[in-house]
């Protein structure tokens, strides 16, 4: 775990906001664990990315990851989202070059043969980040990369 950490992942400003409890059980811990190896094979080709096209401080921002029921709820999450078992997180570059970052998943991280559940490029009309889904609850990784408008 070179670049994230199990607490970054479990911070949220809704949980403190509404003062819901956002600690994640032992099981769903050992899938936080799991997910960040995963965001940091993100990290590490992201670095590459930058440096092969010029890009300044590769570090990643995740501006959501696990989320208990109650601030899955909060957020409007879906039901079944995977931010509550620890299987998904969304991504900023701290850069703040966001379409580069999305082109990077698009065009070069999708296409390098990681297994994962789900890239999906998320805008909404205030923000944009990029949701990286590990794994479905169930363990299935379907690879699928798309865009999603939020509203």
């Amino acid at each position: 775990m070179a670049y994230f950490t199990v607490s970054e992942l479990c911070s949220s400003s809704t949980a403190a906001r509404l003062k819901l409890n956002n600690t994640p059980p032992p099981a769903i811990k050992k899938n936080l664990e799991e997910t960040i190896k995963f965001l940091d094979l993100i990290r590490v080709e992201w670095g590459k990315y930058c440096e092969k096209h010029g890009l300044a401080n590769p570090s990643i921002k995740v501006s959501s990851g696990y989320r208990s029921p109650a601030v899955n709820k909060a957020v409007g999450g879906a039901p079944t989202s995977a931010h509550q078992f620890g299987y998904a997180a969304d991504l900023q570059p701290a850069n703040g070059k966001q379409n580069e970052f999305e082109k990077f998943f698009v065009t070069v991280f999708s296409k390098l043969g990681h297994k994962y559940d789900q890239i999906i490029i998320e805008k909404s009309k205030t923000s944009r980040w990029v949701h990286v889904g590990y794994k479905k609850a169930d363990g299935t990784q379907r690879m699928m990369c798309f865009n999603l408008k939020v509203s």
